[in-house]
C-alpha cells in the first residue's frame, strides 16, 4: 500500500508513527529516512519481562502486571486497545528474540 499525504513543516522537528491499531507500521526521526516494518512481533512477550525498576508502568518480579499469556508460546497486553503510547512505539532494543524489524527506505 501507498499512502501520499501532505503534512505541516513544523513536523520536521517531531517523530512521526503511523500505527495500524495499536501496531507500529512505520517511523521517522527528525532528520533521519523513513522505517518500515518488514518483520512483525512474534508476541514472544520479552520485551515486557525484565523490566527495570524505573519502568513507568506496574511491574512485579521484572515483569508488567498486563502481560497475559495467549497461548503457550504467546503473550499481549491484557489492555488492548488502551495499551500506552510509548509500549506501542518502543522497539526492544538488544533483544536477540525479537522479531519486529525496520528497515530503512
Amino acid at each position: 500500500m501507498k499512502i501520499e499525504v501532505e503534512i505541516p513543516d513544523w513536523t520536521e522537528e517531531r517523530t512521526i508513527y503511523i500505527m495500524a491499531g495499536i501496531e507500529l507500521v512505520a517511523y521517522r526521526e527528525p532528520g533521519k529516512k523513513w522505517k518500515i516494518k518488514a518483520g512483525r512481533c512474534n508476541l514472544c512477550g520479552k520485551c515486557c519481562m525484565n523490566l527495570g525498576k524505573r519502568h513507568p508502568f506496574p511491574v512485579i518480579d521484572g515483569r508488567c502486571i498486563y502481560l497475559i499469556r495467549e497461548s503457550k508460546t504467546t503473550y499481549e497486553c491484557g489492555l488492548r486497545i488502551s495499551r500506552p503510547f510509548g509500549c506501542c512505539v518502543g522497539i526492544p532494543q538488544n533483544m536477540p528474540e525479537c522479531t519486529e524489524i525496520y528497515k530503512e527506505l
